[in-house]
């Protein structure tokens, strides 16, 4: 309170002002950097974990079909099934390598790539399979087909496709783990923004009371002071105890207290003299 009663009232209130501005610029600007980290980590997300799990996706759905598609080949007894799907099955397998070429180029950490390593490796086995149900139908043994089917071909299909998969859920958990991410930094960030906030009002309504306090009693105390002098009462005693406006103006009132008083007895010492003056005269 002394600090503040021995500053005058214009920097007094301008600091008071300024710290409230400028925790109110703190909170601004925090808010805005983390705004922009959300929007970077969201397009990060987007840029990479979410395209790969669309193409991973994509390639799942192709290599199910192909399954599908073997599996119907091998099964019917219609001759001509296999030259109906003949283009079907080739453009399954470029679209199948274009799409893996994608995922491939948009990889980065040690253990996806070793995943698709090895799901490269399961897919030259799953070809190869499908090569040799597709020549042992082509041969017309039903019972050979059937058992490279059962022993070569569908082994080989599900490894490959289930670790297609495993590939596909590894990408959706990273998404879900930077999903979880983004909202736990954005929780904090709330709770942070509502806590710079509840400062500002705090400090803002703490200064406000002290800065005014400081301005108000002081005047206060001038005015019964005034108030005093002018009912007559001379003899009043007046402390200063800043040196703010108010304390300047204490002060001026005690300089004009006392010089009222020495005039008032001034004039009381010229009034007995005219008065002993006059009882001699009389006497005389």
């Amino acid at each position: 309170m002394n600090l503040l009663s021995n500053m005058r009232i214009g920097p007094r209130l301008a600091i008071g002002f300024g710290l409230v501005l400028a925790l109110s610029l703190v909170s601004a600007g925090y808010a805005l950097v983390v705004s922009k980290r959300n929007a970077e980590a969201t397009r990060h997300m987007m840029q990479s974990p979410l395209a790969k799990e669309r193409l991973i996706s994509d390639w799942y759905v192709l290599t199910y079909s192909a399954i599908a598609r073997t599996q119907m080949i091998a099964k019917t007894t219609d001759e001509t099934l296999p030259v109906t799907f003949a283009d079907v099955i080739a453009d399954s397998v470029k679209r199948g390598t274009e799409t893996m070429a994608k995922v491939e180029a948009l990889l980065v950490a040690d253990e996806e790539k070793a995943v698709f390593k090895h799901i490269g490796e399961l897919r030259a086995k799953y070809q190869a399979g499908k090569t040799a149900v597709s020549k042992a139908k082509e041969s017309g043994d039903a019972a050979l087909t059937e058992k490279t089917f059962n022993e070569v071909f569908l082994p080989a299909a599900k490894a490959y496709e289930s670790r297609v998969l495993e590939l596909l859920q590894m990408e959706r958990k990273a998404i879900d783990d930077m999903s979880r991410a983004i909202d736990a930094a954005n929780g904090q960030a709330s709770s942070l923004r509502m806590l710079l906030t509840a400062l500002t009002v705090v400090l803002g309504a703490l200064l406000a009371f002290l800065i005014s306090r400081s301005i108000v009693r002081p005047l206060g105390e001038a005015v019964k002071v005034a108030e005093t002098v002018a009912g007559g009462n001379l003899g009043s005693h007046i402390e200063v105890d800043s040196k703010d406006e108010t304390g300047q103006l204490m002060l001026a009132l005690k300089e004009m207290n006392q010089s009222l008083a020495r005039v008032v007895g001034e004039v009381r010492s010229g009034t007995d003299n005219i008065a002993t003056a006059s009882g001699q005269i009389a006497t005389g």
